[in-house]
């Protein structure tokens, strides 16, 4: 749905037709609906005009983020958002309303706009976010008034175009420093999650949190920022990041952090933690985690009574059998340990076109939908010293990052010529994200009869490296196939989605 009137938008939101709710294009709850009327009457009694109720994007979300604006109005160089709120309690509305009119604060300023933020409460009335002093402001809806009739509203805006997801989805290790400023939100569903934990640990009641996650769903961040809320308190956490410790965990480690790698874990070490004054620790990438280091740490916790946060992803492995679920686990060889499960299911990270077809990359005709794939792109060459080149080229020119598949130090693995794209490889980018990703696929990868990808034996899995590499994605992605031709066809009928019309 697009631009539309106010007082359309508030009359069709009831509407019913066959005892069923018409679908509109956009969606408001039936509080927020019958906020929205009060608004409006409001606003006619204070004397708007009818430039006022024109122009409105209703419940929109950037894409990727889903952060959601009730309302939202565009001009040439200034926003307005207007936020519909049922009955608060007073004792907390001043809290609420000021989390969420800062948050739109930060979300918008990143258009470089004029940008005013208001709050409407049923029964209370209206509030304007004053950005000086950080603070919500009770104003009359004259207030409000003055600035909609001022504003020049442009009916060819494109909000897509306006929130471009990369200025809000930071890495923690790609973005040390914007984490370590405190540049960022959660979502929510990460928020609660994190409430749950603090409420715990406050409460001084021993728990094991197994936060299972998928990719791109923000669960490193999720784990650091649990981490960096913990030092603040003063409390000592300890980080274990099951796989190499990369450039962004050094940052934090100079900052103090005490961050370890999951092979430095032993019996010793862990004998030390009551020693150290460790409070919680929490593990990242846990899912690789071996079940020896996997038993030493739950054994220490619980006989020392340290909390423990583990986040982990089945599905991402680098080696066969090497992955972990850590809660079915503790659960079934620790009956005795206070367990608490979470899930994070909403994918913030990679898009919903680019996950399709990750989707369909790992069994084509898996994924029918968000069939837009305009940012994948795959090509083909028969020598490797050309793509070396090309690879090279789109690195150092173009902002690329070549991520390649591990190979054996040991003995002859196939992956030896792809291993030597570029220094970057699997094991090396575990929770890391990148903008644009390029990779390579040879003739170690073919599609089945029933079209999953199968892969040739390689010391570490093939899959498994594939899937971590096309994860670390954010915006677009590149394939370069070598000397494969019948691999090159069956990418391209991804990319062209021509598997829907042979179905």
């Amino acid at each position: 749905m697009g631009i539309i009137n106010l007082i359309s938008a508030a009359n069709s939101s009831e509407l019913t037709f066959n005892d069923k709710k018409i679908t509109a294009g956009f969606d408001l709850k039936l509080h927020e609906s019958i906020t929205l009327k009060m608004l409006i009457a409001e606003m006619k009694s204070g004397g708007a005009d009818e430039s006022c109720f024109n122009g409105y994007f209703v419940g929109y979300s950037i894409k990727q983020i889903s952060k959601e604006f009730d309302l939202l109005r565009f001009g040439k160089k200034s926003v307005i958002n207007i936020e519909l709120k049922s009955c608060l309690q007073t004792s907390t509305r001043d809290i609420k309303i000021k989390r969420q009119m800062s948050k739109n604060q930060y979300y918008l300023e990143f258009l470089k706009y004029d940008i005013d933020i208001y709050t409407f409460i049923q029964g209370d009335g209206l509030y304007y976010w004053d950005n000086g002093t950080e603070q919500p402001v009770k104003v009359k809806v004259s207030h409000l008034l003055e600035k909609l009739q001022k504003q020049k509203i442009d009916f060819n805006i494109n909000p897509d175009n306006l929130f471009l997801p990369k200025n809000y989805l930071i890495s923690t290790f790609n973005d040390t420093d914007k984490f370590l400023a405190g540049n960022y939100f959660l979502t929510d569903h990460q928020d609660n999650i994190k409430k749950e934990v603090f409420d715990c640990f406050e409460k001084n009641m021993y728990r094991i949190f197994c936060i299972s996650a998928n990719a791109g769903t923000g669960k490193t961040l999720l784990a650091y920022d649990i981490a960096k809320e913990f030092i603040k308190m003063n409390v000592s956490p300890l980080i274990i990041h099951s796989g190499k410790l990369n450039e962004g965990h050094n940052i934090l480690r100079n900052n103090n952090w005490n961050i370890i790698s999951i092979r430095s874990v032993t019996s010793n070490v862990v004998n030390c933690w009551k020693r150290e004054n460790i409070d919680i620790i929490v593990i990242d990438e846990s899912h690789r985690t071996n079940k020896n280091q996997l038993n030493l740490i739950i054994d220490k916790s619980y006989e020392e009574q340290i909390p423990l946060i583990f986040l982990y992803d089945t599905k991402q492995f680098l080696r066969t059998g090497e992955t972990t679920d850590v809660h079915a686990y503790i659960a079934q060889y620790n009956s005795n340990i206070p367990l608490e499960k979470r899930k994070l299911s909403n994918k913030i990270r990679t898009n919903k076109e680019m996950a399709s077809f990750i989707n369909n990359l790992m069994h084509i005709g898996s994924s029918k939908s968000n069939l837009n794939y305009e940012s994948v792109s795959i090509e083909y060459f028969h020598e490797f010293g050309d793509i070396k080149n090309y690879v090279d080229y789109l690195v150092e020119n173009h902002g690329w990052k070549a991520i390649t598949f591990s190979n054996s130090l040991h003995y002859v693995d196939p992956l030896d010529t792809i291993a030597e794209l570029c220094e970057t490889n699997a094991h090396g980018v575990i929770g890391q994200e990148f903008e644009k990703v390029v990779f390579v696929m040879d003739g170690n990868f073919r599609y089945s009869d029933d079209n999953t990808l199968q892969t040739r034996q390689t010391y570490y899995s093939a899959t498994g490296m594939l899937y971590q590499i096309v994860t670390r994605v954010v915006l677009e992605l590149k394939i370069v196939v070598l000397n494969n031709p019948s691999l090159f066809n069956k990418l391209l009928s991804i990319k062209k989605c021509s598997f829907i019309e042979n179905d």
